[in-house]
Parts: C-alpha cells; structure tokens; sequence
C-alpha cells in the first residue's frame, strides 16, 4: 500500500510541475523566437528595418536585420537566404514572402531513382 501512495504522489507531482512549466513557457516566449504569427514577425521586421518605407526589404536593408546577422553568425550567406526568398525575384522582400517557410535544404527535389546511391552490400 505504502508504494502505491509513494507511486500515485511522484505522478501527482510529476504532472503538477509539467503543467505549471506549459503555463509559463506560454508567457515567457511571447514575441520573441520561432513562436508565434510568421505573418505578425514578417510585418514587425518590415516596419523596423524599412527604412525607405516603401513595405519591402531591399537586399541592404534585409543584410541589417536579425535573419542576415544569424545567417553570418552561423557562418552562411546572407544573400543566398535573401535570394532564397526573392520568389518573384523583383530584388525586394515583400511580408508574404518573409513570412514563408524557407525553401528545404538538400537534393532540391531531384529524388533517387532505382540503382542511385550507395551500392547494396552483396548478400553472401
């Protein structure tokens, strides 16, 4: 009886301090980070870094923001990501644009076909 009390306190307590961890990771995020609208952090990162207040980025005024600088922290190209996100290719940032998830990395769509790749371990 004595481990089931033991056993039935430790799951109490266990959800208890997940809860109350969900509740304040809620606030703590707000407006900061990868949470939230893409389309409300599109529009803010327009508003504070257009500096010719025309409602898009150009490639400069996107190379001072915080996407570039993470970018030349981490040791990648700026201008590739800027590009990247060009989809009209009119030389601006536009928020529908901003606000879209960036193009996957990798094979760019060209899939392996059958006897690609590797080649298969012989079965002996």
């Amino acid at each position: 009886m004595k481990k089931f009390l033991v056993l039935a306190t430790t799951v109490v307590a266990g959800l208890a301090v997940g809860l109350a961890q969900a509740e304040e990771g809620k606030e703590k995020g707000k407006g900061k980070g990868k949470g939230g609208d893409p389309a409300a952090r599109a529009e803010a990162m327009i508003k504070s870094l257009d500096k010719d207040a025309n409602g898009t980025l150009s490639k400069e005024e996107f190379a001072a923001g915080p996407l570039a600088t993470k970018a030349k922290a981490d040791g990648k190209d700026a201008g590739k990501m800027f590009a990247g996100r060009d989809t009209n290719k009119d030389g601006q940032l536009d928020k529908a644009e901003l606000s879209a998830p960036p193009k996957p990395k990798g094979d760019k769509g060209k899939g392996k076909s059958e006897g690609e790749g590797k080649p298969k371990a012989k079965a002996e």
